[in-house]
């Protein structure tokens, strides 16, 4: 009799007979969240020239939240003036953005929806013109006119970096933040470091081994977990490189979810152009990849844009979150629209 081999299957958390509970309280390292639907981060412009929330931008996630979002992830905030990526980019770098960070949470805590912000460094994605000096990256890098040829970052550098991190991910605890997403994708600092294109360097921080092109990134996670005065949840945004030479392959994204799970990442963000794309030659979507190998939660998202893709997404089974893209908040009544739908 042959042998019959069983493939891993990742455990369900979301089941068909049961896709109404994204409707539904629950809670996930002590936060609660009033249902599963997540605005995920847009790029709004909305903060002032110094980094500072405006009144539009507290109006903007007041809005999600008062029609019925369940948790909101605030828009890219640069972590150091030196990773600040364009102008009118919200910052979380200095003590003069704080009151407005404060009130942003408090506004969306008062629509009853849970807030975390993402945390980011531009690196080698910037210029002198908007950053106030010459870019750093894992490598000499030019990312086109827009951008300034980078410099490879030395020791001080990373020492710098870890601690613009920590204190913005003290700050966010501060103002009141439920949790914080670090950027480990869209071609940003972390990024630029994980991509085996982007990063040369033959250190600590480079090589062939996803461990030390990762190395940064655990670095950074660590310093904020060991910072006793940082007790908010992190969420790790990534994004897999499967299509090119030399890119991605399982065993990368298991060792990746792996180190990060162990540096004390509390849950994870695939980057998914759409959701039910497959990556890793069509054989599954990254979420469901990535719910093979780690047992953390996982936000799906990916032109999540109607009730069909929604409940496509929710039978898959893999995710805690479904973040919904833009054009769903865009709708009158959105929220009630999509629970008719869903739960009909």
């Amino acid at each position: 009799m042959p042998t019959v081999t069983k493939t891993k299957v990742a455990p369900a958390k979301t089941t068909p007979s049961k896709v109404e509970s994204m409707f539904q309280p629950f809670k996930i390292n002590g936060v609660q969240f009033r249902n599963r639907i997540l605005a995920p981060p847009t790029v709004n412009d909305h903060a002032d020239v110094d980094g500072k929330v405006t009144p539009t931008l507290i109006k903007h996630y007041r809005t999600l939240a008062r029609q019925g979002v369940g948790t909101i992830i605030v828009e890219s905030a640069y972590v150091t003036k030196q990773g600040r990526s364009h102008v009118n980019q919200l910052g979380i770098s200095e003590e003069e953005h704080l009151e407005g960070l404060e009130n942003l949470a408090r506004g969306v805590k008062k629509e009853g929806a849970s807030i975390g912000i993402r945390i980011s460094h531009a690196g080698a994605q910037t210029s002198e013109s908007t950053c106030g000096e010459q870019p750093v990256g894992p490598s000499v890098l030019n990312f086109g006119r827009d951008f300034d040829v980078s410099r490879e970052f030395d020791q001080g550098d990373v020492e710098e970096i870890i601690l613009n991190y920590v204190h913005a991910a003290e700050r966010a605890e501060e103002v009141g933040m439920d949790f914080l997403e670090i950027n480990g994708t869209e071609q940003q600092l972390l990024d630029q470091c994980c991509c085996v294109k982007l990063n040369s360097r033959m250190d600590e921080y480079g090589s062939a081994k996803i461990e030390t092109r990762m190395q940064l990134a655990l670095e950074v996670v660590r310093a904020i977990k060991n910072r006793e005065s940082v007790k908010i949840p992190i969420s790790y945004y990534f994004s897999i490189f499967d299509k090119i030479e030399d890119g991605f392959k399982p065993k990368d994204l298991k060792s990746m979810l792996k180190l990060l799970e162990d540096a004390g990442v509390d849950f994870f963000h695939p980057l998914a152009v759409h959701a039910m794309n497959k990556c890793f030659e069509n054989k599954e979507p990254l979420c469901q990849w990535s719910a093979k190998y780690t047992d953390k939660p996982l936000i799906i998202n990916g032109n999540i844009k109607s009730p069909q893709l929604l409940e496509e997404a929710a039978i898959m089974g893999c995710a805690d979150w479904f973040a919904m893209d833009q054009s769903i908040f865009d709708r009158l009544q959105w929220y009630q629209f999509l629970k008719r739908k869903i739960t009909q």
